[in-house]
């Protein structure tokens, strides 16, 4: 291992958890009287605007021919899982939501092994198991679920994980902002009808599509890819549990959502999932990583 090693692990580290509190707070852009394709579809376009201007401003944008195809996918992966990510908490409540979405860091987590080589081993697949109980305690009739919100949440959830086990590889070889000017380009291209209707239909929310496009997506996404092409998925798995966390009480502060201890114990058992899939991520490769997490 070199010497910059440690280093550049804690910066991508300390980043990726800065970035996960910030997006705990799409919730409260969401829930704005927009339709969700909308919104999914503003965020990733505006996104690709500002990374497209970087990329090409730094002559970052190559792309091999042979990577083709796994850029296209994680596109068209990412375009599905924010649509159903943003319907999940259009239709339940935030905590409901970000729970059964972050079972897929988990399942990441415990895929990473026999797909991409990771040293994961049955601290991963116990870690799903406490997920799968958490998201029982949240879910659970008259903890604020709806069929149709819990159904777009696992639907999300299993879309992140493809999208972290498709990225990794991708991050590694071409860069976080090649990988993520590229996603956000195809996903763009996915929803370019949703976008035509969101100028037309919804003018008045130009401060929600800037702030989810250009500062959560745009910059959000070279953060957060620097940070996977660094960082192990398992890591990158459990610093992201931040984000459902933080989720939770903005949900708490700014919507008035009010989670009763039964769905609090749910959200920490998901977190502690996340912590426990982690434990099998040798030491040297989460140097910088607070053991809190």
């Amino acid at each position: 291992m070199s010497a910059e090693r440690p280093t550049t692990s804690a910066a991508a580290a300390g980043s990726l958890a800065a970035l996960a509190v910030a997006w705990g707070m799409i919730p409260l852009l969401v829930r704005a009287d927009v339709p969700s394709t909308h919104l999914v579809a503003m965020r990733i376009t505006l996104g690709a605007v500002v990374l497209v201007g970087f990329a090409a401003a730094t002559r970052q944008m190559s792309l091999p021919l042979g990577r083709w195809r796994g850029v296209v996918a994680l596109g068209v992966v990412l375009a599905a899982h924010w649509l159903t990510f943003f319907l999940a908490i259009k239709l339940t409540t935030v905590a409901v939501a970000l729970a059964v979405v972050y079972l897929g860091p988990v399942l990441a987590a415990v895929l990473a092994g026999p797909l991409l080589g990771e040293r994961v081993n049955r601290a991963a697949v116990v870690g799903l198991g406490v997920a799968v109980v958490g998201m029982l305690l949240v879910v659970r009739p008259g903890a604020g679920a709806t069929l149709g919100g819990v159904l777009a949440g696992l639907a999300s959830g299993a879309l992140l994980a493809a999208i972290m086990i498709i990225g990794k590889p991708l991050s590694g070889d071409l860069g976080g902002l090649a990988v993520a000017t590229w996603e956000l380009i195809v996903a763009s291209a996915v929803l370019a009808p949703f976008a035509f209707q969101a100028v037309r239909f919804s003018p008045g929310h130009w401060p929600e599509f800037i702030v989810l496009g250009a500062l959560f997506t745009g910059v959000a996404g070279v953060v957060y890819w620097t940070s996977m092409r660094v960082l192990p998925v398992a890591v990158v798995s459990v610093i992201m549990y931040l984000e459902p966390a933080s989720a939770v009480v903005w949900a708490a502060v700014f919507l008035d959502e009010r989670p009763d201890l039964a769905t609090w114990l749910g959200v920490a058992a998901v977190i502690a999932a996340g912590t426990i899939a982690t434990r099998s991520v040798a030491d040297e490769e989460v140097v910088g990583v607070p053991e809190a997490l």
